[in-house]
């Protein structure tokens, strides 16, 4: 019997040729076999992201296991843009999940938009009363000098953005948004205006990995002891002096904390400026968002929190409080739901960190933990060096570290970003 082989739609003979030009042939054609390789490889990187089923991502693993791939071809792809849909531009009423029920956010699509390229985003705050379609119309009085930004609107009808249903959706907005555009996640930018602005403080705090620059309007920070987090992200604070509502005290006190911090601020007031949106500053600052890029993996972090609700600094994690931590959830309040500022947290934990290349070496100061995860990458530190981890002084990590795909694609998900990648996380404990 003849043996008949199939290599890339043609059909061959076993008996009709000698096994040199069989293993000839082959060799000839493993560049197309790679080529399929690589697609079948996208294609599983993809179908991990979207699997919410943890068996088969497991089966997902094998399958790229397989492969024999490298993790920077890993990488590379999750990189890529993923399989978005064409959408015509526009602007969009959408709904995103909220718990049990839905929230609704506009999104703008610039005119040049295509799918093929990753974009700029805004995420816009508004105030009480009003609503995520009237901010992107008033951001878009400006847009015809530098169409190129998405803009994502939420609406939350009383406009308290620091309460935890608000917190919910706008988390929601931002990955929904994620998981259907192709958003560059280092070029993501925060604003708001009035109630919006003092959210704008409040999600930049809580959250600094997310965004590349922040811009407070007509706002007040409601989390000042807690500036220290926007180490690496530059704001723009713009306050009109005629303000009867937030009064203009607000900004000055706020530029002046991160003056003194010696932080990235900008600060501009408007004279005549009352409390209402100020259009004509929009181009200004649409210009002052195009060249700021988020720091990934930054060199030094400082990160402070009241709440246990709140865990997660770039590539730091705290898995584990002290007893004393936590009593503060979330946002303080008195008795008529209005903000309580303070700048006395004697309830928060605090976890200083920083990277010494050349040593390969991280040195993390900590207050109120228990126990840390650490993300690493071969971006942050030699991975193929002996790492020496210290915590308060003491030695808790001395070894190489083993990065897998794996790491990488938990973590990509985990986080649904595509450009924070982590092939490895350790778990450390927190010695008294």
């Amino acid at each position: 019997m003849t043996t008949i082989y199939y290599l890339n739609k043609h059909k061959y003979s076993l008996s009709a040729i000698s096994l040199f030009q069989f293993l000839t042939l082959l060799s000839l054609l493993s560049p197309c076999l790679a080529e399929e390789g690589v697609s079948q490889g996208q294609l599983l990187i993809n179908k991990y992201l979207d699997c919410n089923d943890a068996s088969q991502r497991e089966n997902i693993l094998k399958s790229l296991d397989d492969l024999d791939i490298s993790l920077d071809k890993v990488k590379s792809w999750i990189r890529e843009s993923s399989r978005y849909n064409v959408t015509k531009p526009g602007i969009y009423r959408k709904l995103a999940p909220v718990g049990e029920r839905k929230g609704e956010y506009f999104l703008y699509v610039p005119t040049s938009y295509t799918p093929k390229k990753q974009w700029p985003a805004i995420v816009a705050l508004h105030g009480v009363g009003e609503s995520g379609y009237n901010q992107i119309r008033l951001w878009l009085s400006a847009l015809h000098h530098n169409d190129e930004y998405i803009i994502i609107a939420p609406t939350y009808g009383s406009g308290l953005w620091w309460k935890e249903e608000a917190e919910q959706m706008v988390n929601s907005v931002i990955n929904d948004v994620l998981k259907s555009f192709p958003i560059n996640t280092n070029r993501m930018y925060l604003t708001g205006f009035s109630s919006g602005g003092h959210a704008a403080w409040y999600f930049a705090i809580r959250y600094p990995w997310l965004f590349a620059a922040i811009n407070p309007i007509a706002g007040e920070c409601p989390l000042p002891s807690l500036m220290s987090n926007l180490m690496h992200v530059p704001v723009y604070i713009l306050h009109g002096v005629r303000d009867s509502v937030i009064p203009v005290e607000a900004a000055r006190d706020a530029y002046a904390r991160l003056q003194k911090l010696n932080y990235f601020v900008q600060y501009k007031e408007l004279p005549e400026q009352t409390h209402s949106f100020p259009i004509s500053e929009t181009k200004a600052m649409l210009d002052w968002f195009r060249d700021k890029q988020r720091v990934v993996y930054p060199k030094k972090i400082t990160f402070t929190t009241d709440s246990t609700k709140y865990t997660i600094c770039y590539w730091i994690e705290i898995t584990g409080f002290s007893e004393f931590v936590g009593h503060i959830y979330g946002m303080q309040r008195d008795e008529y739901g209005r903000l309580r500022k303070s700048d006395e947290l004697p309830e928060a934990a605090q976890v200083k960190a920083y990277i010494h290349e050349q040593t390969n070496e991280i040195n993390v100061s900590s207050y109120g933990v228990k126990a840390l995860r650490l993300y690493l990458d071969d971006e942050m530190i030699d991975t193929k060096k002996p790492l020496h981890i210290l915590i308060n002084g003491k030695t808790v990590f001395l070894d190489t570290i083993n990065v897998s795909i794996r790491s990488i694609l938990e973590t990509a998900k985990q986080r649904n970003d595509r450009k924070a990648l982590f092939s490895k996380f350790i778990d450390l404990k927190v010695n008294p």
